[in-house]
């Protein structure tokens, strides 16, 4: 007889168990002979003992195979034959394909032997090791629910590969197991190689050149770095890869697994199953050989796909269950490397840039007025006969000169008042790039924070996907059984299709963020863009939370709070800062121009002439007019003006520019009301959103542990689907709540540093205790 059970008739058969055999038994000592020590041979053996412990009731004696001869075959024949000969060993277990081997090729055993391969019964059959001994002996074997082949047969549909690399150890390929055989026969429209490492994980030879898909069996090492550097190596020649181990194998950076992680945990219930049964030398019609009612469901690595860069259709991971959905390769960007980024390739602050420094040159403008102003110059002139001759002698027909001219403003209220303008307009860009700035941190950290929180909101909507496939695995269970109804089946189905509706959004959310992200860096916007995996984001900005607790503990505190903001925001805010330099400007305007009226301009001017040619002169000896001076000619002088009458320009302008002071002291005054308003909304933002920190993670919680228990309620056929459902539903949206309260906070507390006109999650530590002081000194005063 051969029952067809999914995963979840185990918690059904494991029930059934505890009732047939009383919940106390003798200890027994059973011997374990594994092809290898690592994974997942010892993961097996852990649970065994987990199981048979809790079946028998008692604390059960394990004796393991020594560990350093791994995949030897002659080192397996000699453990088994030594726990044969032993009498304390009650019992043995092998794991792997060399101890099945071998344990089916003897003529007989001494004791129980109950035995696995780790693949399938389809092996054992071509292997020859089914037909070795006869169901009289006293060999149980245990054979996994799945086909390998088919695994391979589905990895090809969903990669369309052309050659596979079947990567093995050494040690396996080489026994005369008939894994050769079993796995050479599994291809038809592709080809297969087999590749082999050593002992410390290094390919023997190099993987054919026309490899596109690698199938990975499990290397049994106990040291965990060389499963990274083998996937990985895998991924950046974009290999995609099957792994047989599981999910394990994900973790380290395989690509595909059909083996998810309850399988050896199921595995190993089932190996303490017949364990007892055969101790019991019960008659199990129960559980003679088992099969899987249940679909095999792909796991993927979508880490391991972007890397690898082979991206099947979409329809091909229909029924996947999607592992590091979020996860992106490359270098990691944390909230500081972004804004460092920001403010080097940001459009917007270049072009502050150049403001401020066309400004500054403004400035060394001004300045040169009131520096000397030398002119050099130099004439060349022909003259014609009749001018010659009426010039007395004085000039010629052809003459060269040369001239320096020279002029000094000693003192000139309009070059001075001038040079304090540019100044002025200088520091004003100053602090308007600065407001650039701060304006390109605040985006900066929105859109950080925002993908953190698409990120989080699609790593939640793949757990919910996940969680309905298994509510929709064991409604099938019970469907085929007849304790369940189809009605249950298609509710699951329609919340399985909502729930990828829902990730759908989720991930085009997750990848707008990220564009947005690029745009604010000026980077290409459809890079990708990787952040770390656990991102203490809370303290990365908040370096002194201990101090907003005790301030959002009672709304007077919070109140202080605000006031000290105010304060802050009195002395860094770049917006008053602005103000407050168009109102230097209208006053020097003004006072330039009430100068004006009775200060002078005083100047130093002077220049010097040489003739350095003078041909064709013509004198008149009958006048007696002396000739033109050879040498350098100079004059000095000092130049004094002021303006009588303009026309009252000058009254004007001063009524002008205290009309432009008044309206500044208005915009001022306007300003101040806002932002003001502002930073006091803000706190009661922050407070409200700190405070519902706490509700949100307990309503998180408490919907959590209430679906935990409706969902073992449904599968003991305490709950219908409907409850399961909607106590999911609750779960989904309630940790969406509590991540989303999270990113609320930090959202609330960015802009309120905005606000008072710096971060201080920037400033260095020093900087940050002296605020903290003042904070602390501010609370203690009022």
């Amino acid at each position: 007889m051969k029952l067809k059970i999914s995963k979840y008739g185990w918690m059904v058969l494991s029930f059934l168990t505890f009732i047939t055999y009383p919940s106390k038994s003798q200890q027994l000592v059973v011997g374990i002979v594994s092809d290898a020590s690592g994974e997942p041979f010892s993961s097996v053996s852990r649970q065994l003992q987990i199981e048979l412990n809790a079946l028998t009731g008692v604390r059960n004696e394990f004796v393991f195979s020594p560990s350093g001869n791994d995949w030897n075959r002659d080192e397996t024949e000699e453990n088994l034959h030594r726990y044969m000969k032993d009498p304390e060993i009650d019992l043995i277990v092998t794991l792997g394909i060399i101890s099945q081997n071998v344990v089916s090729r003897l003529p007989e055993t001494a004791k129980p032997v109950v035995s696995i391969n780790l693949l399938n019964d389809e092996f054992e059959v071509l292997s020859g090791s089914r037909l070795t001994q006869g169901d009289d002996s006293g060999l149980r074997r245990i054979s996994l629910p799945f086909s390998l082949r088919d695994d391979i047969i589905d990895f090809y549909r969903i990669f369309g590969f052309k050659h596979l690399s079947v990567i093995l150890p050494s040690g396996l390929f080489s026994q005369d197991s008939g894994l050769e055989t079993y796995i050479l026969g599994g291809g038809k429209d592709f080809a297969i190689s087999i590749s082999e490492v050593d002992k410390n994980g290094n390919l023997i030879d190099a993987l054919p050149s026309e490899t596109d898909a690698a199938l990975v069996f499990p290397l049994g090492f106990q040291d965990a770095t060389v499963y990274p550097k083998l996937f990985s190596d895998l991924n950046e020649k974009g290999i995609p890869s099957l792994a047989v181990e599981g999910t394990n194998a994900l973790d380290f950076g395989a690509t595909l697994t059909y083996n998810q992680a309850g399988m050896f945990q199921q595995l190993s219930r089932q190996l303490a199953i017949m364990i007892l049964q055969v101790s019991r030398e019960s008659e199990a019609t129960l559980l003679p050989d088992l099969t899987s009612s249940a679909q095999r469901v792909p796991v993927v690595n979508m880490e391991s796909l972007r890397t690898t860069g082979r991206y099947p259709e979409w329809k091909m991971l229909e029924n996947a269950v999607l592992l590091n959905p979020s996860k992106i390769p490359g270098e990691e960007l944390t909230l500081h490397q972004a804004i460092a980024v920001a403010l080097e390739n940001n459009l917007g602050n270049k072009i502050t840039d150049q403001d401020l420094l066309m400004a500054q040159k403004d400035v060394h403008i001004a300045r040169s007025n009131l520096l000397p102003q030398v002119e050099l110059s130099g004439n060349a002139i022909q003259l014609s006969e009749n001018l010659v001759e009426s010039s007395m002698g004085q000039r010629g027909e052809f003459t060269v000169t040369g001239s320096l001219a020279l002029k000094q403003v000693i003192y000139s209220e309009a070059a001075w008042a001038n040079v304090a303008l540019k100044e002025l307009v200088a520091e004003a860009t100053k602090q308007s790039g600065r407001q650039e700035t701060l304006d390109l941190v605040l985006d900066v950290s929105g859109a950080y924070i925002s993908l953190l929180f698409a990120r989080n909101n699609v790593e939640i909507r793949n757990e919910n996907i996940n969680a309905t496939m298994k509510n929709l695995e064991f409604a099938r269970a019970r469907a085929d059984i007849g304790e369940g109804s189809v009605s249950d089946v298609n509710r699951w189905i329609s919340e399985l299709n909502v729930g990828k509706m829902e990730l759908n959004d989720a991930e085009a959310g997750y990848r707008a963020a990220m564009f947005h992200l690029n745009e604010l860096l000026d980077k290409p916007v459809g890079d990708p863009v990787s952040l770390p995996d656990s991102v203490e984001i809370t303290e990365t900005i908040i370096n002194h939370q201990s101090v907003l607790d005790a301030l959002f503990s009672r709304d007077p505190m919070s109140d202080r709070y605000a006031d000290f903001l105010v304060d802050e925001m009195l002395m860094h805010s770049p917006e008053l800062q602005q103000l407050s330099l168009a109102d230097e400007m209208l006053d020097r305007q003004k006072s330039m121009q009430i100068r004006k009226m009775y200060l002078p301009e005083v100047a130093l001017i002077g220049n010097a002439d040489q003739a350095f040619v003078r041909e064709g002169v013509i004198r008149n000896p009958q006048l007696p007019v002396p000739p033109p001076p050879d040498d350098i000619t100079w004059n000095l002088g000092l130049r004094v003006s002021i303006p009588l009458f303009e026309g009252g320009r000058k009254k004007q302008e001063i009524e002008k520019a205290t009309i432009g002071q008044e309206k500044i002291a208005w915009q001022r005054k306007d300003l101040l009301n806002k932002m003001e308003a502002g930073i006091r909304s803000n706190v009661q933002f922050l407070k409200a959103s700190y405070r519902e920190l706490a509700l949100s993670e307990t309503a998180a919680k408490a919907a959590s542990e209430n679906f935990q228990a409706l969902q073992d309620a449904y599968v003991q056929g305490m709950a219908n689907a409907a409850q399961v459902a909607d106590a999911q539903s609750v779960m989904v949206r309630t940790r969406t709540m509590a991540m989303g309260s999270e990113y609320q906070y930090l959202l609330d507390y960015v802009k309120t540093e905005r606000l008072q006109g710096r971060f201080l999650f920037l400033e260095d530590e020093i900087e940050k205790s002296l605020y903290v002081s003042r904070l602390l000194g501010s609370l203690e005063t009022e």
